[in-house]
């Protein structure tokens, strides 16, 4: 039993300085890879100066992006209007036209015909037995 227990703690003894080689390594590495993560999310440390010209130069191309929406709506609305003024003016003409076509078919109404001068300066039609 001694011997078992003399192997085990030779086996141990051989690999532990492996064993924490290894973990320093894997740590170097794990806090490289954070450390690039933060830097790359943060990026580079401006001055004062350096974050105040970035502010400006955010607002300007905010105000910029702003403006061109603003544009962007003008021109949708008028665009709109233009579209509603025309459909309001297809529809009325075709209001006018349909009452044009009723005021002409009233026209056909009221001309009736008289029988008596709808058959003059004909020829004499004969119309059955005895006459």
């Amino acid at each position: 039993m001694a011997d078992s227990g003399n192997i085990i703690g030779q086996f141990r003894d051989e690999i532990e300085p492996e064993v924490k080689e290894v973990a320093q390594d894997v740590k170097d590495f794990v806090g490289e890879a954070i450390e690039q993560g933060v830097q790359s999310v943060v990026g580079a440390q401006f001055t004062p100066q350096q974050q105040q010209q970035k502010q400006f130069q955010d607002q300007k191309e905010l105000q910029r992006v702003r403006g061109w929406f603003k544009d962007l709506e003008q021109q949708t609305a008028q665009v709109r209007q233009m579209n509603k003024q025309k459909e309001e003016q297809r529809l009325q003409t075709e209001q006018q036209e349909q009452q044009v076509e009723e005021m002409r078919e009233e026209q056909k109404e009221q001309q009736a015909v008289n029988p008596a001068l709808a058959y003059a300066g004909k020829a004499e039609i004969k119309r059955g037995v005895g006459g």
